[in-house]
């Protein structure tokens, strides 16, 4: 299994660099191309060489202090999972992985490779796939330019990311000795000179070098704590592959929001394809909510972890005395009003005044215009709630009344035919939100992609909140969120974090934010994931017979998705070209049955990757599907 998806990933990745290499871009030429692809490929394979074969991992993780490694106590709420998914696991004697920071085993997520070729390939290949799609188009240079930055930026975090894995495995004997903050640290000023090593002393990333050497320094820097947070904190949430792509797309993000400010406070240090730039309103507030969510979570967090520390606290240490209990309440609540009067100080005189500074408005006052001002927003904010509120019924008057079992206390994982039925109801409610998403989103992509955008980070920015809510059981809501989200979890979600509904609407937002002038590109996520992931997990699960070889996926699944994106694809840009969208009509006048046998193949090998992959197929799927989608419409 492991094999054939190497082998998508492989061929997958030199097409795009084929691709890039034909296309002749005037800063990006064929040796650059060629030393990228040395680099990379040299890297992957002194990774393969120099890791070790990976036993049933007995050593104890130290030099940290999270409080994932207490031990968990059902009787007491700690936002940890760990009571519903009791089971771990068996790791083969002969399963290879890679680490970084001197981690173990268990700090990542342990039913899955470490996923090292999507998480190096993928955000090159989408960064790629759109750099060839604006040099076929011929837009401005400037924009290309744009994009060719973050081209080169996450060639550079996929290089280091290498050289951290390899170094890492030169450096187990001392791993005892430098602890993992010495590890770090350590890195931090290793990427800082490779960076001004590849952009100052060697042409590999023209247009990096171009630019002042701080701001790609703090990219990458960003990379590193991001990639630290993973592996220290978020034990077992994410496999190596996984936190790389979470970490690269959160490094170009806070990017993008750097070269904001510098534009607007250090005008005379840009580079100079940001000089004649448009500064869209809305995009800055994209930037703004993502990177504003992080420095929340940054700066309130010895508040955070405060509230967490009284949320464990045993409760018959509470129970001694009636002041005793009501002295924790009362800590709860001056904690809990804390982080709230932190995260509106953060807001109102952090990030607003920037943004303001920024773009000349105010962010919450052009906001407000921005959708009173179109009929049509206002219509489909109003389609959401009514489906929001329409889906809430249908779970509370169907799902949460479906016969299940004779015996609530059943665990999940037993493999009885009480623990079946509770699988398949668990499926049933986690695929329910893959259709709502359908619902949702579909109309927003065909109308209102730009406000589309800026729901989306609006979502995600409340989805970040609420798990902080969730996780450090802030008061009043933090017990509530853990008991609701808790319903949805499978053993991919055995982390400290729950990140199942924030993985879907990644996938779904994915390639709205990348945008496109291809109706079907911009569909990818929903499509993939709405129409193909449901019908692989319920077909696969129901009339499932033939398994892919060395994984549990079926035959029948694969075919489901392959049948299911297809079909899908049809029906709704036939229907959104009879009601006259101009994207849908465009893309119906200019594909012949060359174009449909074309996105056919592409959603062969999506629905293959899928199968095949281990990786959180909500985050890989979607953007995978939408390279290949924007690579076909170049040709």
């Amino acid at each position: 299994m492991a094999s054939l998806e190497s082998i998508l990933w492989i061929i997958s990745f030199l097409w795009t660099m084929y691709e890039l290499y034909i296309e002749n871009v005037p800063l990006f030429g064929h040796t650059i191309i060629k030393d990228w692809l040395g680099i990379l490929c040299s890297g992957v394979l002194l990774c393969r060489f120099a890791k070790r074969p990976t036993s049933i991992d007995t050593e104890t993780p130290s030099g940290t202090s999270s409080d994932e490694q207490q031990t968990d106590h059902p009787i007491k709420y700690d936002g940890d999972k760990g009571s519903k998914f009791n089971t771990r696991s068996p790791i083969s004697s002969n399963e290879y992985t890679n680490r970084i920071f001197g981690a173990t085993k268990a700090s990542f997520r342990a039913d899955a490779d470490d996923g090292l070729l999507c998480g190096v390939l993928l955000l090159p290949m989408v960064t790629t796939s759109k750099l060839v799609d604006a040099s076929r188009r011929g837009v401005h240079e400037n924009n290309i330019a744009y994009l060719q930055v973050r081209l080169e930026l996450v060639l550079l975090m996929s290089a280091i990311l290498l050289t951290l894995i390899i170094t890492n495995e030169y450096l187990r004997p001392l791993k005892h000795i430098i602890r993992k903050r010495g590890l770090f640290v350590s890195s931090i000023l290793v990427s800082s000179l490779f960076t001004t090593f590849i952009t100052g002393l060697f042409p590999l990333a023209p247009l990096l070098s171009q630019t002042p050497v701080m701001m790609t320094i703090v990219s990458i820097t960003m990379f590193q704590w991001f990639l630290y947070i993973c592996v220290v904190t978020l034990k077992k949430c994410f496999t190596l592959g996984e936190m790389c792509i979470v970490s690269q797309a959160a490094a170009v993000v806070v990017h993008g929001a750097v070269e904001y400010i510098f534009t607007a406070y250090f005008p005379d240090k840009i580079p100079h394809y940001l000089h004649y730039s448009y500064i869209s309103t809305s995009n800055v507030l994209v930037h703004a909510l993502i990177v504003g969510m992080i420095l929340i979570g940054i700066i309130t967090y010895p508040v955070l972890r405060q509230c967490r520390r009284l949320a464990q606290r045993p409760y018959w240490r509470s129970m001694n005395s009636n002041l005793s209990s009501s002295m924790l309440q009362n800590k709860k609540i001056l904690n809990a009003l804390l982080f709230y009067l932190l995260t509106a100080f953060i807001v109102l005189f952090i990030v607003s005044p920037i943004c303001k500074t920024i773009t000349g408005e105010n962010p919450l006052l052009w906001t407000l215009d921005y959708l009173y001002m179109s009929p049509s927003r206002m219509f489909l904010c109003l389609y959401w709630s009514l489906t929001v509120i329409f889906t809430i019924v249908i779970w509370v008057l169907v799902l949460d009344f479906m016969p299940q079992s004779s015996s609530p206390d059943q665990p999940v994982t037993s493999n009885n035919g009480e623990g079946k039925v509770l699988t398949a109801t668990l499926n049933k409610k986690r695929k329910m939100f893959h259709a709502l998403a359908v619902v949702m989103f579909v109309p927003g992509v065909l109308f209102e992609l730009q406000f589309l955008q800026l729901a989306f980070c609006v979502a995600l920015a409340a989805f970040i909140y609420l798990e902080y809510l969730r996780y450090f059981a802030v008061w009043p809501w933090g017990k509530s969120l853990h008991v609701f989200l808790i319903e949805f979890i499978d053993n991919r979600d055995l982390g400290p974090v729950i990140l199942s509904h924030i993985y879907l609407l990644l996938g779904c937002a994915g390639p709205v934010w990348l945008g496109s002038s291809n109706v079907m590109a911009n569909l990818c996520g929903i499509l993939s994931l709405g129409f193909g992931d449901a019908a692989a997990s319920l077909v696969g699960k129901k009339y499932g017979k033939y398994r892919w070889w060395g994984t549990k996926k079926t035959v029948e699944g694969t075919l489901a998705f392959i049948v299911a994106v297809l079909a899908s694809s049809f029906v709704i840009v036939y229907c959104a070209a009879f009601i006259g969208v101009d994207e849908a009509s465009r893309f119906i006048s200019s594909a012949g049955r060359s174009e449909w046998l074309n996105y056919t193949f592409i959603i062969t090998l999506t629905g293959l990757l899928e199968a095949f992959s281990r990786q959180n197929d909500n985050i890989v799927i979607p953007l995978y599907m939408y390279t290949l989608v924007i690579l076909n419409q170049s040709l």
